[in-house]
């Protein structure tokens, strides 16, 4: 019978040993009685790897089962996505970032999030699956992790430049990396590269939209116009849900001028934890909303107008905050007895 008590690395590294040893010898031109107990003794010893020889078996199917799915979501990612060097239709001029400051924006949180960037090389036909270590603006530099092939990392190198596709709240991100080298960077194989000189923000798609919680309101302050002479007011509504392309909000009173394809501008949408995103919006749809106990109210569907690169990552910082908050939420009353 099979020791139930959990063995020590050394021990198991022995066991192994010996069944190599033991099936070297029942190979060999033994007596028939002899092999009976040779290949006794090679069960027993297997019988007690089995329970490890298991786990590591489950771990390798794990493992690769991860770097499959990275490769089909990369594919897909390939197939599905822009080319960053074919995009230049004047479609795509519009969503190209140019400002330092704005890029820096994005990549900083890129990095803050840990998003997954996937590297493409070699005509876009091989890539390496990374992430952003670092971003030094006084440096003019980028630090991503090396992929896990070393090969591949140095094949990568060769066609001096990379181009980088990820996504940031669910909008797609793509830019292209110059001046490649491969470098030991805090203990560990590093790419650094210059900080690109543009980056392609794809607002086309449908954003993520998030649903501000109860717990935390978000609220909007909105300049109203006001005559020659008179002191400036603004009017505070309620953010019932908020993306990279807008908010949904209530409706200001009605002696307040507030229609469809209006714009105002320097709005204040206060982010609980993160701070105050100013932008310039645009009212797109207004709606009437009626609760379960038959009471209606009204509300509007605004765009943001041109929305700076540190306004956007200031919006996906809450909204990375506020979803990983409800992921917890959520995984700690599936915990508790009872919980769905």
């Amino acid at each position: 019978m099979a020791d139930k008590t959990e063995l020590s690395e050394a021990r198991i590294k022995a066991l192994r040993l010996e069944v190599a040893e033991l099936k070297k010898l029942l190979s060999a031109e033994v007596a028939t009685q002899k092999k009976a107990l040779i290949a006794k003794a090679i069960e027993q010893r297997e019988a007690v790897l089995a329970p490890y020889d298991a786990v590591i078996n489950a771990l390798l199917r794990e493992d690769e089962e991860k770097q499959a799915a990275l490769r089909r979501e990369a594919e897909e990612q390939r197939k599905t996505m822009l080319r960053i060097e074919l995009a230049r239709t004047e479609e795509d001029t519009e969503f190209h970032l140019h400002k330092q400051v704005e890029i820096v924006s994005i990549l900083r949180a890129l990095k803050d999030s840990n998003e997954t960037i996937t590297l493409y090389f070699n005509q876009g036909n091989d890539f390496i699956i990374s992430s952003m270590f670092s971003v030094d603006e006084d440096e003019n530099s980028v630090v991503l992790y090396a992929g896990s092939n070393a090969s591949a990392n140095k094949q990568a190198m060769l066609g001096g430049k990379l181009i980088a596709m990820t996504q940031l709240a669910k909008v797609k991100i793509q830019f292209v990396l110059h001046n490649i080298r491969l470098a030991q960077y805090r203990g560990r194989q590093a790419m650094l590269a210059d900080i690109p000189d543009s980056v392609l923000r794809l607002q086309r798609r449908e954003y993520f939209r998030l649903i501000v919680p109860i717990r935390l309101p978000v609220k909007c302050q909105i300049p109203v116009p006001q005559p020659e002479g008179v002191p400036p007011k603004s009017v505070e509504v309620n953010v019932f849900d908020i993306s990279a392309g807008g908010i949904g909000i209530s409706t200001p009173p009605p002696d307040i001028p507030f229609d469809i394809d209006m714009t105002f501008e320097k709005c204040q949408v206060d982010l609980p934890g993160i701070g105050v995103l100013v932008a310039t919006l645009n009212i797109r749809t207004i709606f009437e909303v009626n609760a379960k106990d038959g009471t209606a109210s009204w509300r509007a569907g605004c765009g943001f107008i041109n929305l700076s690169g540190p306004m956007l990552s200031l919006l996906q910082k809450y909204i990375i905050k506020e979803e990983r908050e409800r992921k917890s939420r959520e995984a700690g009353l599936a915990k508790k007895p009872g919980g769905r």
